[in-house]
């Protein structure tokens, strides 16, 4: 189902959307948390927390991990670990500025493996709760079927998925998809709004979730049932290589003006597809 070989290098230019109000933050962290979910929250409300995990970066030829934060509003954040309930640091966030914090030799309590008792009992589904071995061979990319009016079946074009990278499966796709910027969505407002349509379609059609039309360009939101839910599909499709950010119970997934049917619309939709696949397995024992 991968696109393209599985990988954990993010080798692309990461576009900062900064500018008054809106700042970014650099988290350098040391090799062992590659992977890893690092999340920030304004310390006006703990309970809204932005996630990105850490990646592997080339820099000028070099590998740099970091969690990377393109668009934060300036302010005071706390940023949290594995321990949801207690943050392992904070951060002021200034306004047209990049912020850097370098952990590489502060932030030594790294999050447990994905093989992890603790954490297979509480992340994974069933299926890999008893030492079930995971396959991490990428299976042949789905081809898009059509309904007879000529759109894309979203719906009926899977019967099975690969392993979900989150318990060490392949990855969708081998470098991270991410929003196009602002700019480049203003440049090109109608094929821009053909790919969100597309997007928003393929959503409900493979999870029934409703759609929200996110304030920023870029990005397309997806209305999850609860928190739980919102957080566990978070933590799930990042890892498959897709961009991915939460407001409370809603997801926002990348979108673009370039975005193609057959390549990035439907990155966006399998991963989803995927994972909640394996959100509902996970789900049912605890419903």
């Amino acid at each position: 189902m991968p696109e393209e070989n599985s990988g954990r290098v993010n080798t692309g230019y990461s576009v900062l959307d900064i500018g008054q109000d809106v700042g970014a933050l650099v988290i350098y962290t040391k090799q062992e948390l590659c992977g890893r979910q690092i999340d920030v929250s304004s310390k006006g409300n703990t309970g809204k927390r932005i996630h990105t995990d850490v990646l592997e970066r080339r820099v000028n030829g070099r590998a740099v991990f970091a969690a990377l934060f393109l668009e934060l509003l300036a302010g005071d954040y706390y940023i949290w670990g594995n321990d949801w309930r207690k943050p392992v640091g904070d951060v002021t966030i200034v306004g047209g500025e990049v912020t850097e914090l370098d952990w590489r030799s502060i932030f030594l309590d790294a999050p447990p493996a994905v093989d992890h008792p603790r954490l297979t009992s509480d992340i994974l589904p069933p299926r890999y709760q008893n030492g079930k071995a995971v396959s991490a061979a990428p299976m042949g990319s789905t081809p898009i079927r059509f309904t007879d009016d000529g759109q894309a079946a979203w719906d009926e074009m899977w019967t099975d998925f690969c392993e979900l990278a989150l318990a060490g499966g392949p990855p969708h796709r081998d470098s991270l998809l991410e929003p196009a910027t602002p700019d480049e969505v203003k440049v090109a407002v109608d094929a821009y709004e053909r790919v969100v349509a597309e997007i928003e379609r393929g959503l409900h059609l493979v999870t029934g979730l409703p759609t929200v039309r996110s304030e920023r360009l870029g990005w397309v939101g997806l209305l999850c049932q609860d928190e739980e839910m919102a957080l566990w599909l978070l933590r799930a499709i990042v890892v498959e290589n897709i961009c991915v950010r939460r407001e409370g119970t809603v997801l926002f997934l990348p979108a673009g003006p370039s975005f193609r049917l057959e390549k990035e619309i439907k990155n966006v939709i399998t991963a989803v597809a995927k994972t909640y696949h394996y959100w509902t397995e996970h789900a049912a024992p605890i419903r």
